[in-house]
């Protein structure tokens, strides 16, 4: 193998992709690493060309494309869609064709989600089992049909095969303002996809809401600190061959947990105090104004990430400052600043 490796970035424009890059562009062996990236908008790509980075125009939805990439990577960070299966089997077709002719594995660390372990009990309640990454019994147990799963199991079926080495980050509940040259040169989408689901049809109906009684809990993990774990997972995969991977590699992100409903009164109060909600306290929504995805938010998604830990991660914002956030989102995203 030549000391130039070879990295294929998926979802570089992203909200944690372009977390996740900045990072690697910050990396100490940066230097050594060609970075291709497959960007839909031709002037985002452009500007990617400043850093160093190899950009190609396309999507996803070009498979041909994808398997020739992956051809010719030696490293896949995937942070794009984590539930599109054609992508995932034309990717991993490129890896296989490069493992037939060198007979090394392509190093893969693709995002998921907690999504895999929801529960969905519509805010009800929060009595639902907590998932350990290092119970390997337990994590085995994870159905097929989850949200995310059929991508990981496409991934653990290469893994098994040999041509592949999988590493599955699951975050939880993302939050933050990332930072960056990314962010500043208008590269990277900035806003928080959890807040987004809650705020807009929130102002539609001019209240804060909630799903059910907002009792569910979701952990959470601050964007900058997630991307951190993936130069630590990555450093630890170029390290050591046996980082754990396929099966077991699965790897949680989190840093705390939180009700619902206590996201949920962030945004009923900053509407309330800014004349576009009725009340501070949010009341539920309805399944058409919420829409399918309530419930995922409405879900009991409660895990643990020791392998993260075990690796050397010491996350240290909390749900206190996941809190505190919320509120700066909200103003950003409803146009609230400036009458602050």
């Amino acid at each position: 193998m030549s000391s130039t490796q070879r990295v294929l970035f998926l979802g570089a424009t992203g909200y944690v992709g372009g977390t996740v890059l900045w990072r690697l562009l910050q990396h100490p062996r940066a230097a050594d690493l060609q970075i291709t990236a497959l960007v839909r908008d031709p002037a985002k790509a452009k500007k990617l060309e400043a850093f160093g980075v190899v950009p190609v125009v396309g999507d996803k939805a070009n498979l041909d494309l994808l398997e020739a990439l992956a051809k010719d990577a030696d490293v896949v960070f995937s942070v794009a869609d984590s539930d599109d299966v054609s992508a995932m089997k034309a990717t991993l077709a490129g890896a296989k064709s490069r493992f037939g002719s060198t007979g090394r594995p392509t190093i893969y660390i693709h995002t998921s989600g907690a999504g895999v372990i929801a529960d969905p009990v519509n805010g009800a309640h929060q009595n639902s089992p907590t998932w350990d990454d290092l119970d390997e019994a337990q994590m085995a147990t994870i159905a097929p049909t989850q949200l995310h799963r059929p991508v990981d199991l496409e991934l653990l079926h290469a893994d098994d095969e040999g041509y592949i080495k999988s590493y599955i980050i699951l975050p939880t509940t993302v939050w933050g303002i990332p930072t960056g040259a990314l962010v500043d040169g208008g590269i990277q989408n900035w806003q928080n996809s959890m807040v987004n689901f809650l705020l807009s049809p929130s102002l539609a109906r001019g209240q804060g809401g909630m799903v059910g009684e907002g009792q569910n809990v979701w952990n959470n993990v601050e964007v900058n600190e997630l991307a951190h774990f993936y130069m630590i997972l990555y450093d630890a995969v170029m390290a050591n061959e046996k980082t754990a991977h396929g099966r077991v590699g699965l790897y949680f992100a989190e840093n705390g947990a939180y009700e619902l409903r206590e996201a949920c009164a962030v945004i009923a109060r900053v509407l309330f105090e800014h004349g576009k909600g009725a009340s501070p306290t949010p009341t539920a929504f309805t399944g058409e104004e919420i829409g399918p995805v309530g419930i995922l938010i409405g879900s009991n998604t409660k895990c643990t990430a020791s392998r993260a830990r075990a690796l050397g991660w010491r996350p240290t914002k909390s749900t206190r400052a996941m809190l505190n956030s919320i509120t700066e989102v909200t103003m950003k995203l409803a146009g609230l600043e400036d009458s602050a």
